[in-house]
């Protein structure tokens, strides 16, 4: 039983993913959108289907978002359906029969039930990339590339962002030099893709703060 705990786009999933390739075990994604029903009991139901099912096949059980269901009892602004769906939880998790492994991933550990924390055997946090990461992390998805500059004060400057954030840079400066019919990346390109980035940022702190 594995608890993946950091923020968004710093590779839980895709370490799950790993994890199931690895082992060469089906990848069982639990979609909450279907598990949390709106009538009262369904969630559980859910719950208790998606786990009998782990039971019978050796399998990778990955529950993403993991908070919206573990959220802590004490919370006052959660119903009581909600707390009876986190105490059923409890129960299933530290029951689980099955040969595979549970993984669950949150970006917010902190709002987790401590119950359902201590039923995983490991918590793994993932953290953001260091500069040295994001070096590595733009060579390897720009392989196919050339560079015309050194990517090492890009990274410094970079700090702070997930490796999501880094791969999609990457991405939009490989369209861009597609675009300008070239075969290496120029400062002009990656400058591009970075001040692109800041502008999605900059959208996504407007939009959240108006919420």
């Amino acid at each position: 039983r594995l608890l993946f705990c950091g923020p968004p786009g710093c590779g839980k999933s895709l370490t799950a993913e790993v994890l199931a390739k690895e082992l060469e075990l089906p990848f069982m994604v639990a979609k909450l959108d279907a598990l949390i029903g709106s009538m009262l009991g369904e969630t559980a139901s859910n719950l208790r289907r998606l786990f009998d099912a782990a039971e019978r096949q050796t399998s990778i059980l990955f529950l993403d978002e993991f908070d919206a269901l573990a959220r802590t009892r004490s919370d006052p602004t959660e119903h009581n359906e909600m707390r009876r769906v986190v105490n059923n939880l409890l129960l299933m998790i530290e029951r689980f029969k099955g040969r595979g492994f549970i993984v669950a991933a949150t970006n917010l550990e902190s709002t987790i039930d401590p119950a359902i924390i201590r039923r995983f055997d490991e918590v793994v946090l993932f953290g953001r990339p260091s500069a040295s990461d994001i070096r590595r992390l733009i060579k390897f998805k720009i392989r196919n590339f050339g560079l015309e500059f050194d990517v090492s004060p890009d990274a410094k400057q970079l700090v702070g962002r997930s490796h999501a954030d880094v791969e999609r840079i990457c991405n939009t400066a490989m369209r861009r030099a597609i675009m300008q019919d070239r075969k290496k990346i120029s400062r002009l390109d990656f400058d591009y893709a970075i001040n692109s980035d800041r502008r999605r940022k900059d959208i996504q702190s407007k939009v959240s703060s108006s919420v």
